[in-house]
């Protein structure tokens, strides 16, 4: 197949209007580039990463080192896909088990990891607790569900509180996790990030919750009852819609971005009402600019995307991600950019592969830390 073919294919499967015959054709194409000699992998694993490298060289991507955008997109759609592609044919390459060669200590992504401080004071670590019901608070039930979401939902037998009581979520560095507050607002919660929201909504004239990192909000429309997101210098106001928020402490931007409905943003005596496809750039001015708002929630739906992005700005985001420290053996390298959109699920010295080639950088793993250097 040749590199126009593939790439149609891969446009075609962005797009979702792929066909299941050139859905397989694709499959079997990663199959015919991981298949070429017999010393290919067996540990799962390593199986993701020699295709990576593998999709890289069939692109002739090394050619490309002053970051081609489009030859970065085939790439970049390759690796978004290759979770998914390559279990097609993972049987194919496994054999008995004394044969296999694990990577040693393996730096593994970030999953479904949260804190949940309960209005007392004490601590629940969702990741160790059992599915089911957690607890019981202000007329809420509070339970994890078997996918890994914790979720309140009325409960008209229990005995309500009469002082409102607050939980707060956290995640720390290398976890997400999803949240249905107990009037049906949806939220995604991403690495080293916090929120605190009260236990039920019922005996307040708003909704109003704080938020600390980056999260993702789908709010049940209430037109009595507003939604408000209080972040970093910055209050949100909505009705019904759908949002992000990055606020880390460690960004210098605040940045707000509209998917659907409308959001007006507060920030001391500036204001702005958001249309979907708008962003709210808030560092010391505000600034409001037309943006591809999907781009925004690619964390949420597993992928790294950088556009055009300082390279400090990009390995912070590696480090929540995969609980890591960052240490510049040369500070000039932090200012670099880069464009790349890849699958957050690899492990990291498959992502670190991928960005040395597109750098001029070199990316060394050392216990639990990674040092940058020129090559």
């Amino acid at each position: 197949m040749n590199r126009e073919t593939i790439y149609s294919l891969i446009q075609k499967h962005q797009q979702g209007i792929a066909t299941d015959a050139e859905k397989q054709a694709l499959a079997n194409w990663y199959s015919s580039v991981s298949s070429q000699d017999s010393e290919f992998p067996e540990e799962e694993d390593d199986v993701h990463e020699e295709i990576l490298m593998r999709l890289l060289d069939e692109i002739d991507f090394q050619k490309k080192r002053s970051v081609n955008y489009k030859g970065w997109a085939v790439a970049a759609s390759l690796l978004i896909m290759l979770t998914a592609g390559t279990i097609l044919f993972f049987n194919k390459y496994k054999t008995a088990q004394n044969q296999t060669i694990a990577q040693e200590h393996p730096i593994r992504p970030g999953g479904n990891k949260a804190i949940l401080v309960l209005a007392n004071g004490s601590k629940v670590l969702l990741t160790d607790v059992a599915t089911g019901k957690i607890a019981q608070q202000s007329g809420s039930q509070i339970t994890k569900t078997a996918d890994g979401k914790l979720v309140y939902s009325a409960n008209p037998n229990a005995v309500k509180n009469t002082l409102p009581q607050y939980n707060t979520m956290q995640t720390p560095k290398g976890g997400q996790y999803q949240l249905l507050l107990s009037d049906g607002t949806r939220v995604w919660l991403n690495a080293e990030s916090s929120i605190k929201y009260p236990v039920s909504f019922d005996s307040f004239n708003e909704r109003r919750v704080e938020l600390t990192g980056e999260a993702y909000f789908e709010v049940a429309h209430n037109k009595a009852l507003p939604f408000r997101v209080v972040s970093n210098k910055q209050v949100i106001e909505v009705l019904g819609t759908h949002f992000n928020v990055n606020a880390y402490p460690d960004e210098q931007n605040t940045t707000t971005t509209l998917l659907e409905g409308a959001v007006k943003i507060i920030a001391g005596d500036k204001n702005a009402t958001l249309k979907p496809g708008q962003e709210a750039d808030l560092t010391t001015t505000f600034k409001i600019s037309t943006v591809d708002p999907r781009e925004a929630i690619d964390w949420k739906n597993g992928n790294f995307r950088f556009n055009e992005e300082p390279l400090e700005s990009v390995m912070r985001q590696i480090a929540r991600w995969y609980d890591v420290k960052i240490v510049y053996e040369d500070e000039s390298v932090k200012k670099e950019t880069i464009v790349a959109v890849t699958t957050r699920f690899a492990n990291l010295s498959a992502l670190l592969k991928i960005m040395e080639q597109i750098t001029n950088d070199r990316f060394i793993i050392s216990g639990s830390t990674i040092r940058v250097a020129k090559k």
